[in-house]
This record gives C-alpha cells, structure tokens and sequence, in this order.
C-alpha cells in the first residue's frame, strides 16, 4: 500500500544560501546531499520550520524514517497553520508514522492534513493508505475515490484503489486499477505487484506467470514481487523455484514476519550443539510448517522448539527429543534467548530444506493419514462422552464439528467466508449433530437458528485451551472447516478434515489435497458458490450416515 508524500513542493529559502541548495539537491534526487547540508544546521540548534520539513523531506527520501519521524512532528508542531500547510507537514509526518508501521497513530496526523488541505488529492490519497492498513477499507474506498476525483492521474491513488479493491475481493476491480497505474507509469513496483496478485486469484495462473516475471524483471531487488512469484511457484507445485522465493518474506513484510535470532542460518546438516527451531509466523501455519520438526530434529541431532505456549503440551509429547520452550509474540515480544543452541531455523524455512520434492512429505508420513500431535487420552475420553451424552436415549449419530469462519473478524474478510446460515443444509440433516468449532461469541447466529444451530460447549475455551481443544477434536467423526488454525490443528491430530478452499490454495503445493495432512481432504470453491459448496458436503456428509440410519 502506497503512502506518499506530497507533490514535489518548493521550500521557501529565504535568503538562506544552504537551503536553497539543499531543496535543490533533494529536487534532483539527491537526498543523500542534501540531508548533508541539513544535518549540520539541526546540529547547530536551528529548528525552523522549513529547515525542520527539509531534512525530514530527505531522512524519508534516504529510507530513515525513524530519524524523520521526530524531525516532523517538531515542526508541526512548531509551524503555524499556514505554513504547516504549505510545507505539507502533517502529511510528511503521517508517512513517516505510517512507515515505522505506527499506523493508528499516522491516521489523526493524516485526517489533519486533509482538513488543511480539503482539495490535495495527495493527502487524501495517503490516508486512504493508511486505514487500508486499518482495514477500514468502506472509508480507504471513499477517499481514495476522492483523491481520483480531485486528479484523475495521480498514480499513487490508482495504485491505493487497487490495494483496497484487491482486499475487498473485489479482483476484476483490482486489476483495472493496478493497469490504470501503469499506463500512467509503466515500472511502478505496487502496481505491478496487485496486477499480478489480481491475476492470481481470478485463476490466470498463466498471465499471473506472466505478470510476476514482468515485475520482477523490471524489479528484481523487490522483496515483495519476488515473495509474491514465489507463492505462484508453491501454488503450482514448482516447489525448488517456490522454497527459494518464499525466503524473502521477512523482507518482503516485515511487520508480518519477525527477524531472526541472533545465529548462524541452519542449512539443513547435522550439528555439534543444539538447533535452534522458532515460529514466526501465526498458529496456522506454525502448526503446518511443525510437520517438517520431527525430521528437522533427526537432520540436527538435537533441539529446542520455540512455539506458542498454547502448544507447549501438544508440542513435547510429539516431539520427546527436543526442549519444547514457550515464545511469546507480539510487537512487545523479547528478541529469541538462544541458550546453547549454535543455529537457528524458521518454522517457515524448513520446507525448502527438508521437503524439496513432493516425494518428501510421503517419505515422512505413515500413509495412514496419521498426524503427528496427539490429544490427552482421558480427555479425548471426557469429550466422546460429552458427545455421546448429545444423543440422548436415541440412536448414535456422526458427530461433525463445524468452522464457518476465521475468528479474525476483519473488514477484508467479509462476504468472504460463509455464514452459519448459509450451512442450514449440513445442519438439517437426520443422523448428524454438529458443534460449533468456534472461538468467537456466535450466540446471536446460533439462536437466529433456533433448533437447528450447532452445540455449543461454551465451557471450552476453544481460543487458549488448545489441550482441550485438541481433546474435542480428536473425539469427532469428522471436522467441516473453511481455512483456520483450528482446521490445521485437527489435520495435526489426524482426524479427519474437510476443508473449503480456493481454486488456487498455495498450501496445496500443485496437488488436490494438503500434502501437510494427510487427513485433510480439499472442498475447491472454482466458479462455485458458497451455497453449492455447501450443498456438496452436505451430500457426501449424509452418505456417511447412511449405515448408521
């Protein structure tokens, strides 16, 4: 998402000799000279409010946003209406708040901007940037639409609406967008990368081949382009090509991805000492990568298995040869403790070390679509219980626990995923409970249901009690999910899975299954919509129970 800095504004340099010169080397392109003839004079104590806006203007032009961050607020603050608006103040400071990722604090900086400057389609196009990253994508819309009303060619807008229209699922939208930016400035790097990622996801894999390889020639240090291809490569199975990409990730988003301990990188051998094996990333994809820690740990010879602490019970009965220790995440989170280890591995990386080829996940499985973490036995005994007791005096019934949506309930997720609703037809059916696999309050769609709606346990803390979670999972006859942790928690315990999934789901790696879980059997949605997906499980569900009834 582009947040950019106002149109290229003359600084007034008075009779100022040196800033006359500086505004003119940063107008040339060259910050580096510019900030410096400006680093001296802050040096000196003069905080002008054009000095101040120079060298900020030139710290966010050299990528320093951290030293310029401080620079502009003092002169916003320091400047008077007039001025403020005429050096475009608070919309410097809103990029460099936005840049640092402090993204709540940039948005009043922004609005201010915009109540100075009603009719600058930059500062509107900015903000729209920023509560893009809000995810209050209705409102990005609005003012990024503005910021086009006001110009018609400001790129940087055309390149925003693409971003906000690529996550509202809006794709065919999103593409026309990101095209409306090249053809105004054929090499911008964001632009090229949503016209590929749109291309993507309509199902083009070849012009979204196509259109990766534009942008990464025409780019090749963009850590974002090349992160993107790489998906496209997983997504089709050209795992060698795919692995190697998805390394630039970090770089690629660094706010999504925290950087790595303080170590040598593992490259895949056995060591003297301890390796060091830490998540990155959020409970999905930790429980998806941990598939590859059992051969990791044989590769290494030892281990410690940083996970989260939800996991810390699961984790070490499956993995008894390694120090399982509890890492916190979070922006507040402290940098990774290595104690003895003598090389460190992302969660993350280790597929491209150890699962090259296809091949190699069948190598490590047992073919039997076991998973490799197992629930607490006498809890799975309590739940099957529980379970049981739900059919009251009547004939057993296939128990099938239900996910209808991610818990992350985020604008850019709406209308996305189905509605407990839209299951009426699984729920319906005779000979089948069904329970709610949520960790969200869903006691308003439950009771719209009425008889109808799934269980509840609301005793289970499906969110933090994964033990427990873990247990009510494996006592299931079957778990029916849409992507989330909790469906690749139930693919880690083996229990059987459907899940519904896009025509191009990366995870699949090129096939029709996930090779990570073996349990796990893949819903495609295609052209299809929610309803018909719905109604084709819904089917295959009731052809289970048929020798029950």
């Amino acid at each position: 998402m582009n947040a950019t800095q106002p149109y290229d504004q003359t600084l007034e340099p008075g009779e100022d000799p040196s800033q006359a010169a500086a505004a003119s080397l940063l107008a040339a392109g060259r910050a580096d000279a510019a900030w410096a003839l400006c680093r001296p004079v802050l040096a000196a104590g003069l905080r002008t409010p054009s000095w101040l806006a120079l060298a900020g203007r030139a710290l966010l032009a050299l990528d320093r946003p951290a030293e310029a961050e401080p620079v502009l607020a003092l002169a916003a603050g320091t400047a008077g209406v007039a001025e403020a608006t005429t050096l475009g103040l608070f919309t410097l400071w809103g990029v460099a708040l936005r840049r640092l990722g402090r993204v709540p604090q940039a948005e009043p900086v922004l609005r201010m901007a915009v109540r100075l400057s009603p009719t600058d389609a930059v500062c509107r196009s900015n903000l729209a940037a920023v509560l893009r990253v809000l995810d209050r994508l209705g409102e990005a819309e609005d003012e990024v639409r503005a910021a086009l009303d006001l110009d018609p060619d400001l790129v940087n807008a055309h390149v925003n609406l693409a971003s906000i229209l690529m996550a509202r699922g809006d794709f065919h939208g999103a593409l026309s967008a990101s095209r409306q930016a090249l053809a105004r400035e054929g090499a911008q790097a964001e632009a090229l990368y949503t016209q590929a990622a749109a291309l993507q996801a309509l199902g083009d894999v070849a012009a979204a081949a196509d259109a990766w390889a534009v942008g990464v020639a025409a780019h090749p240090q963009d850590a974002r382009l090349a992160f993107g291809r790489a998906n496209l490569d997983l997504a089709r199975g050209d795992l060698a090509a795919g692995w190697a990409g998805y390394e630039a990730r970090r770089t690629a988003d660094p706010q999504r991805f925290r950087p790595p301990p303080a170590l040598p990188a593992w490259r895949g051998k056995r060591l003297d000492g301890p390796l060091l094996i830490w998540r990155e990333q959020g409970l999905g994809d930790e429980l998806m990568f941990a598939s590859c820690y059992d051969a990791a740990i044989a590769a290494a010879g030892s281990a410690v298995v940083r996970c989260d602490p939800r996991l810390t019970g699961l984790f070490s009965r499956a993995f008894p040869d390694a120090q399982v220790v509890a890492q916190a995440s979070g922006a507040d989170a402290p940098a990774l403790a290595v104690g003895a280890a003598v090389a460190q591995v992302a969660a993350g990386s280790l597929p491209g070390l150890l699962r090259e080829r296809l091949a190699d996940f069948a190598k490590e499985g047992s073919g039997d679509g076991a998973g490799y973490l197992w629930a607490l036995p006498d809890l799975v005994v309590h739940w099957r219980r529980r379970l049981a007791a739900l059919d009251g005096a009547g004939p057993p019934t296939l128990k099938v626990g239900l996910c209808w949506r991610s818990g992350l309930d985020v604008e850019s997720r709406a209308g996305r995923q189905p509605n407990l609703a839209d299951w009426t037809p699984l729920l319906a059916l005779p000979g089948v409970t069904v329970v709610t696999l949520m960790y969200v309050d869903t006691g308003e769609e439950r009771a719209a249901l009425g008889p109808r709606a799934p269980h509840h346990f609301p005793d289970l803390d499906q969110r933090d009690d994964l033990e427990g979670l873990a247990a009510l999972l494996s006592a299931l006859d079957l778990v029916v999910t849409v992507p989330t942790a909790t469906g690749e928690l139930a693919g880690a315990l083996g229990v059987p899975v459907w899940r519904l999934a896009g025509e191009l789901d990366v995870t699949c790696l090129g096939t029709g299954c996930r090779p990570w879980f073996p349990s796990m059997r893949i819903f495609r949605a295609g052209a299809r919509g929610h309803q018909d997906i719905i109604a084709d499980i819904a089917r295959q569900v009731a052809a289970l129970t048929a020798p029950r009834l």
